[in-house]
């Protein structure tokens, strides 16, 4: 059976949605270990689906023998003029304390973007 026209293009759009991930992924990890986990560690892997807008990150933490699993479910990437913000809807993380605290610290909160990250992401996701 040959797939019909609106299939490869379902096909192809997920061939570039899927390369389009795998950059930013690469970006998304060496930004957060320059800038927000430096001081707490370091993520070891990053894996985005910017169809189903979710984030799975794996960090190394100072002081701790395991890793930590982070899944971002649901986020916005937004802009109002010249300022970028991300929002996150939902955070579980493998440590119960730290999905708890994720969960009234982040979710459903509003963090503004540096503008290069920010036009990037926009641009991107």
């Amino acid at each position: 059976m040959v797939p019909s026209e609106n299939s490869r293009n379902q096909i192809v759009m997920g061939i570039f949605s899927n390369a389009k991930d795998r950059v930013v992924e690469r970006a998304a990890l060496t930004y957060l270990n320059q800038s927000l986990l430096a001081p707490y560690g370091k993520a070891t892997s990053l894996r985005l689906d910017s169809a189903a807008r979710t984030l799975r990150v794996e960090v190394e933490l100072k002081g701790e023998n395991q890793s930590v699993e982070v899944d971002i479910v649901g986020y916005e990437i937004t802009r109002e003029g010249e300022q970028y913000y991300a929002t996150i809807r939902e955070v579980r993380t493998s440590r119960e304390w730290l999905t708890t605290l994720a969960s009234t610290q982040l979710q459903n909160r509003r963090f503004e973007l540096p503008a290069e990250v920010g036009r990037l992401l926009i641009l991107a996701l």
